[in-house]
C-alpha cells in the first residue's frame, strides 16, 4: 500500500485544500492511505479520519509539531502535542500518546532539525523523501537514516491539492492505522516518488523569504 504521510490542509495557515478534498485526491491518485499533518493542529486530521471508511481510504491521524529545534511529525496520535518543547520531550509525548515520532525534512532551512540531530537524537523514523525538499536534502536525510539504521518514510509535504502524492511511503498488507504505525516501528516500509524540482525550489525560497519578512516563519 502507498500512503502519503505528510500533507497539509486548510487547517494549516499556509495551505488551502479541505480534508475531504485531500482524501478524495489521494483516492483518485490510487493511494491507499494518507496522513494530514497540519502545523500544531489536529482538526484536519481528525476530520479526514472520520470519513476514511466511507471514502475507502486509510487515514493515519497526525500532526506536524513545532519543537524547539525544528519540526517533528507525530503519526498515530489522537490528542494535541504541545509546540515549543525540546525534541526529547516532544518525542516522549508522542510515544506516550501511542504514536511514532519522525524527523521531518531534517535538512531544510529554517524548519528542519538538521541531519546530525536527526541521526543523533531518538526518533522512530526519518523522513528521507519529502516532495517539498531538494534531491540533495533528501539524499542527506537518507544517509543519516542508513547510518542510524532507522525506519524511513516519504510524504509530499503538500500545501496545495496539486502537490498531493508527489512522494509516499510503501507499507505491505496494512488495513488499519495500527498496522502502519507498527510497520514504521519495525522499519518495514520503503519510500517512492520525487523531490521538488528546481523551479519548485525557487518558488519555495521566495515564499520562505516573504514569510520571514512578515515574521510568519516564527509561528510555524
Amino acid at each position: 500500500m502507498k500512503l502519503d504521510l505528510h500533507i497539509h490542509s486548510c487547517h494549516s495557515r499556509d495551505a488551502s485544500a479541505s480534508p475531504i478534498e485531500i482524501v478524495r485526491k489521494c483516492k483518485s491518485l490510487g493511494l491507499g492511505g494518507l496522513a494530514i499533518t497540519d502545523h500544531n493542529e489536529l482538526k484536519g486530521s481528525l476530520e479526514a479520519f472520520a470519513v476514511a471508511r466511507e471514502e475507502g481510504v486509510l487515514v493515519i491521524r497526525g500532526v506536524e509539531v513545532s519543537a524547539a529545534e525544528g519540526h517533528v511529525l507525530a503519526l498515530g496520535v489522537a490528542n494535541p502535542i504541545a509546540r515549543g518543547m525540546a525534541i526529547s520531550e516532544t518525542v516522549a509525548k508522542i510515544r506516550a500518546e501511542g504514536g511514532v515520532a519522525i524527523a521531518a525534512h531534517p535538512d531544510r532551512f529554517p524548519s528542519g532539525i538538521g541531519v546530525k540531530a536527526a541521526k543523533d537524537l531518538e526518533f522512530d523514523a526519518i523522513e528521507v523523501l519529502n516532495g517539498g525538499s531538494s534531491r540533495r536534502a533528501n539524499a542527506r536525510a537518507r544517509v543519516a537514516a542508513e547510518l542510524k539504521k532507522i525506519a524511513v518514510i516519504g510524504g509530499s509535504d503538500a500545501h496545495g491539492i496539486d502537490q498531493v502524492g508527489r512522494a509516499w511511503t510503501v507499507v505491505d498488507a496494512a488495513s488499519s492505522e495500527d498496522d502502519v504505525i507498527q510497520a514504521i516501528r519495525k522499519g518495514q516500509c520503503s519510500v517512492g516518488g520525487r523531490s521538488r524540482t528546481v523551479g519548485e525550489g525557487v518558488r519555495y525560497s521566495l515564499e520562505t523569504f516573504v514569510g520571514w519578512l512578515r515574521g510568519d516563519m516564527r509561528r510555524l
